[in-house]
């Protein structure tokens, strides 16, 4: 997937794939959570931008 901001953590991140198929995602910059002052959002797309598949 292409580099990308996801819209729950805003984290700008990229997936990679292993040799065994499996996806992982390597971030930065996400959104830190206080407990104490956290509400519930309802978020509607995964992503703000990017994160688009792409075929080798």
């Amino acid at each position: 997937m292409t580099l990308g901001r996801h819209t729950n953590d805003l984290m700008l991140s990229f997936y990679l794939k292993t040799p065994s198929g499996f996806s992982v995602e390597y971030g930065w910059g996400a959104r830190e959570v206080d407990d104490t002052t956290w509400q519930v959002q309802l978020h509607r797309t995964g992503s703000i931008w990017g994160h688009k598949h792409v075929s080798h």
